[in-house]
């Protein structure tokens, strides 16, 4: 009877796991993380029956630290099939408030031809909400969006090209800065997508970078070329797992100072402490000494 028991609970955890791997792919919610530096995938205002077949990302990530200074090129391409009738929708690029001159030098073209776009600032009440990080919450201000409105012809794909150049100013002022790419909101569409992002860097070279080949599946390469390091990731036909991608520098010097005040601070706490009770012990003391010659007195 006991062992009946055993092999149906083993039996339902089993149908649970092969449910979850199945509702992971298509879990199209929070796929933006508001509270990092970075950009993502297009996504569409509403949902449709449109499937983003390919993608294909370069940055060009040129860390000049004699200017502490971050340049950062930026272009997309993305192909869009249409599988149903005529649809018009606006598509939205996510990127953060950090990238500097964005807005003024933003190209976006469908089949080669140039297209006017909107800039605006996330609002909580906007369309597009569900799919932010909740993590993110009560930080919209950090996340901006371009907007486009595309005609998709029946049963037909639509090329995008998405490009800026943008810069990052004082990139050190915090201990570590990391610059995400959201491929995330690649489950925003629908179907599998074949999809290649590229980190190309130059002068200060990244001191990390996103790799869970271990955990998901997907391939990722690192190769230099004359005047820095690429980092490269790809997936062929499939749903991807994973949110978004990235490179990080790190700058000790703001973390040993982080620790060390942290340490003067409680130095002089305690120090302040242990000199008012020395203070008191001597006034104790010296009362205490009075008290006696009066006595003999």
């Amino acid at each position: 009877m006991q062992k009946n028991r055993m092999k149906n609970y083993f039996f339902i955890f089993i149908i649970m796991m092969i449910s979850l791997t199945m509702i992971i792919p298509t879990f199209k919610a929070d796929l933006i993380s508001v509270k990092y530096t970075g950009t993502g995938n297009l996504f569409p205002e509403e949902k449709c029956s449109l499937i983003m077949t390919n993608a294909s990302v370069v940055f060009d990530v040129n860390y000049k630290e004699q200017y502490n200074r971050i340049d950062i090129g930026f272009k997309g391409n993305y192909t869009i099939y249409n599988p149903d009738t005529t649809q018009n929708i606006t598509l939205a690029a996510p990127f953060s408030q950090e990238f500097k001159n964005l807005e003024s030098t933003c190209v976006i073209k469908i089949d080669n031809t140039i297209k006017p776009f909107k800039f605006i600032q996330l609002h909580w009440s906007d369309p597009w909400d569900e799919y932010l990080d909740s993590v993110g919450l009560g930080m919209s201000n950090r996340r901006n969006f371009i907007l486009v409105n595309v005609t998709f012809p029946e049963n037909s794909s639509v090329k995008v090209e998405y490009s800026f150049d943008a810069y990052i100013d004082q990139p050190n002022s915090d201990d570590r800065l990391t610059i995400y790419y959201d491929v995330g909101t690649s489950r925003a569409w629908n179907g599998t997508i074949t999809e290649r992002v590229e980190f190309k860097t130059y002068g200060k070279l990244p001191d990390s970078y996103s790799n869970n080949t271990d955990i998901y599946n997907y391939n990722f390469t690192v190769s230099n070329f004359s005047n820095g390091e690429s980092y490269t990731w790809d997936w062929v036909d499939e749903s991807i797992m994973i949110n978004s991608v990235y490179i990080s520098y790190y700058y000790p010097f703001h973390r040993f100072w982080g620790f060390a005040g942290a340490f003067i601070i409680l130095g002089c706490y305690v120090g302040a402490n242990l000199a008012l009770v020395f203070i008191a012990i001597k006034i104790y003391k010296r009362i205490k000494r009075k008290r006696r010659i009066k006595s003999k007195e």
